[in-house]
């Protein structure tokens, strides 16, 4: 199994109260020493930080989240409330918005929904409910539809297999099946065997039966789902595809699609950044600069600026 490396490592030397201190004196008087702000957020992890966000209203009564709004402004703002969400927050809040803002932000869903474990789905899915009193199912069931709809709502369910050991002839069986309900098929494409099996087949399962599948039909399973889909639903299965074959460049697609182009997305750019900076990001890096021939750090240093440059470049650990 592959084993990745973030770039926040568990702080031994957490102090909360200290870094309470340190945190209100970088905001009392003219100005704010955003640098403070910067270290004592990027050298802790984020039950370390939730830490400091209790001791801070035990020492001074006050809200440390609602002190840094008062004081900052603009992405540096945005960012380092990211990193004082807990990991769930980070995920819901961006799900919700990705549904009831001005229009369905599908790329969102497909993002976030498409790479998790069904353990992963389950906790996203409690924390749904508890923070917005409503199932993240029925929200995605009022907000989708067609096939996209089934695909979303069925990885939602978390009924992916998680055992991790391979079965050969039962990928063999589902290289078949996906052969016969696409390219194989004389009639209409069959999509609900295609969504069928790419959300119930453990991630290490369907990387196997991607690779019957290429044995089979001499072309890989992202040709099919190509030649067979278009639209959202084409987008979702191909990004299944690549969670499972490489999800590593999974990531660094999407960091770099951030930064493509004029302007920069920021809130997809900070929330990639934040949420994977204790699980993987260091290894995202290295896969960064083979895919794109250029440092994770120089892209985000030519897309951004000031303090919120500084922030995110402390994300990643340069």
């Amino acid at each position: 199994m592959d084993t990745f490396q973030g770039t926040i490592a568990f702080n031994p030397a957490c102090d909360p109260e200290k870094s309470s201190k340190k945190l209100r004196k970088a905001m009392k008087g003219i100005g704010t020493d955003a640098r403070v702000i910067i270290q004592e957020l990027t050298t802790h992890q984020n039950i370390q930080r939730q830490e400091i966000v209790e001791k801070y209203k035990d020492l001074y009564g006050r809200d440390l989240r609602k002190d840094l709004m008062d004081e900052l402004g603009g992405t540096f703002e945005e960012a380092v409330l990211a990193l004082l969400d807990s990991p769930n927050d980070l995920l819901v809040n961006a799900l919700n918005k990705a549904l009831k803002g001005h229009g369905t932000d599908e790329k969102t869903l497909i993002d976030i929904l498409c790479c998790l474990t069904p353990d992963e789905l389950e906790s996203l899915r409690d924390h749904y409910r508890r923070n917005f009193n409503t199932d993240l199912d029925d929200d995605l069931q009022n907000d989708l539809s067609g096939d996209f709809k089934m695909l979303m709502c069925s990885l939602v369910a978390a009924g992916r297999n998680e055992d991790q050991t391979v079965d050969p002839a039962t990928a063999a069986t589902d290289a078949q099946t996906l052969y016969d309900a696409g390219v194989g098929k004389n009639s209409e494409t069959d999509e609900e065997e295609f969504i069928r099996l790419f959300n119930n087949r453990s991630f290490p399962q369907l990387k196997e039966t991607f690779e019957e599948y290429q044995k089979l039909s001499g072309s890989p399973i992202e040709d099919a789902v190509s030649q067979e889909f278009s639209g959202d639903i084409k987008t979702g299965l191909l990004a299944i595809v690549q969670r499972v074959k490489d999800p590593l460049g999974f990531f660094c697609e999407r960091l770099n699609t951030t930064m493509e182009g004029p302007g920069t997305d920021d809130t997809t750019l900070i929330r990639l950044l934040v949420s994977r900076s204790e699980i993987d990001l260091a290894s995202i890096k290295t896969k960064y600069q083979e895919m794109y021939q250029t440092e994770l750090a120089e892209a985000v240093k030519d897309d951004t600026r000031g303090q919120y440059q500084n922030m995110l470049l402390a994300i990643i650990g340069t």
